[in-house]
């Protein structure tokens, strides 16, 4: 019997260090179609060397860049999986995507865990593991909602849960990690002030999440912004409530750089907010 068959989608943006490994980890699911947003340090090439085919466009944001892949993209599969540069899909992963897609009432849609290493430690503790993701779907089936970062994606159909993970394997230099958080705060600032005005466009956590998932992300995104003092309960959160401190150094540092993290979003939000007042604010 043939295995159903599954593409790949990885969008990447500069990266060279990583993107050659993913892609022939990639290659052992089915044919990768590399998404670049016009990379400046050659991961195309690398991309195309190790056996990817390439396209490339012009970043949109997180979510319309990937969707646009989605719409555009020359799959041929039926299902669709999604991979950041940095994951890589274990053998036990692949062998139960088959299995269940193999079944004649698979599911539409498929979270996925990923396993965080970084500072060469597997993190399991701290409130980010598990980490749950719809990554692998029936091709038309599934897309991500609009929102500026941390986007997921909504699914139509029915979903289920895979047992086995994939790895986050974290890479880049410290620098590197929090300059991109950085910028993820300044996106999620963004959020938070369309929340407050009423024009947020994410999609509504009872399509994205079910059970426990859902409750989560509703506090997280309904009720999270407008508690006092979130850097410090993040920080109490993460290291003690969540067992942080069993992952060792890893759990310390980032425990306090998701606090660092909480408070930069707070920062840029209120700035945000001052400068809409302001210039709403009569001249004089």
């Amino acid at each position: 019997m043939s295995l159903p068959k599954v593409d790949v989608l990885i969008p990447t943006l500069n990266e060279a260090g990583h993107i050659e490994q993913a892609v022939r980890n990639a290659l052992f699911v089915g044919p990768v179609f590399v998404l670049d947003s016009c990379s400046t340090d050659g991961t195309q090439e690398l991309a195309r060397r190790a056996g990817a085919t390439v396209v490339e466009h012009r970043f949109e944001g997180y979510s319309r860049q990937k969707n646009w892949g989605l719409d555009n993209l020359p799959f041929t599969g039926e299902w669709v999986f999604i991979l950041d540069a940095d994951e890589r899909i274990t053998p036990a992963l692949r062998e139960e995507m088959f299995r269940e897609l193999s079944r004649p009432d698979a599911a539409d849609g498929y979270f996925v865990n990923r396993l965080m290493i970084i500072l060469g430690t597997a993190v399991r503790h701290g409130g980010l593991y598990p980490s749950w993701n719809l990554r692998l779907f029936k091709r038309g089936r599934a897309r991500y909602e609009d929102r500026s970062v941390h986007e997921h994606m909504v699914c139509d159909g029915p979903t289920r849960y895979l047992k086995d993970e994939m790895l986050h394997i974290r890479r880049e230099t410290m620098s590197m990690y929090i300059a991109k958080h950085i910028r993820y705060a300044d996106l999620e600032s963004d959020e938070w002030v369309k929340r407050k005005l009423g024009t947020s466009q994410g999609a509504d956590t009872a399509r994205l999440f079910r059970d426990v998932l859902r409750v989560r992300q509703w506090l997280r995104r309904e009720m999270w912004p407008i508690i006092p003092g979130r850097p410090v309960w993040r920080f109490l959160y993460m290291y003690f409530v969540r067992f942080g401190f069993l992952d060792g150094r890893a759990g310390w540092r980032l425990a306090m750089l998701m606090a660092s993290y909480e408070y930069m979003i707070s920062l840029l939000y209120r700035d945000k907010l001052d400068r809409l007042r302001s210039s709403f604010r009569p001249a004089g």
